[in-house]
């Protein structure tokens, strides 16, 4: 029996511990994928477990449509490897959105009287 689904043919963000991939189909976080891929520049083929860790709904201004964040689960060393040095000279994806106010730490910093 084939369970295999194609879900998005396009990754927006790549890195070695995870990829932002476009859906075509309703993703769940902790959903396990298999995705595939070609590394940057010619590298080798890449197949590997994840697991959806974040569903971007496309909603927002900036958003780039419907997309799912997941972490690699199982990805081979040398894949990693060769992944972090094909990586290694571009820049770093700044996040689209500031990160969420953590009112606790804010609570705990004046009862400590830092701020």
């Amino acid at each position: 029996m084939n369970d295999l689904t194609l879900i998005g043919e396009q990754i927006l963000d790549l890195s070695p511990r995870g990829a932002l991939l476009t859906c075509d189909t309703q993703m769940e976080v902790g959903q396990e994928l298999l995705i595939s891929f070609r590394a940057p520049w010619r590298g080798p083929d890449v197949v590997a477990l994840g697991e959806v860790t974040r569903v971007v709904e496309g909603w927002r201004l900036g958003d780039p449509g419907y997309c799912a964040g997941m972490r690699f689960i199982d990805l081979a060393r040398e894949h990693r490897r060769e992944l972090s040095e094909r990586l290694a000279h571009l820049p770093v994806v700044l996040a689209s959105r500031r990160h969420p106010n953590d009112y606790a730490q804010s609570v705990r910093a004046i009862a400590m009287g830092c701020c």
